[in-house]
């Protein structure tokens, strides 16, 4: 997408975003919420990729890592306190 577009398109999502509901968003959080939702060429390209090799991964009988696990291990790291 050109320069031009880009400024077009963001514009009419901020417009858009602001009328309806979004009053309290910083120009900042308009533009990240934006380029979440349209990624670049690249970025998609990256993003699909990721996702193709998790499912092939998976097909290969990868299962990944119990979630459980994996909570424990950060909240281990960081020092952080168990739910109660």
């Amino acid at each position: 997408m050109a320069t031009q577009e880009q400024i077009d398109s963001f514009h009419s999502f901020a417009t858009e975003q602001l009328r309806t509901g979004g009053k309290d968003k910083t120009v900042d959080q308009l533009y990240d919420q934006w380029r979440f939702e349209n990624p670049s060429p690249e970025e998609f390209e990256e993003n699909v990729a990721a996702i193709q090799g998790a499912i092939d991964d998976m097909n290969n009988g990868d299962t990944g890592r119990d979630a459980d696990e994996v909570i424990a291990e950060v909240r281990n790291r960081y020092n952080l306190p168990a739910p109660e």
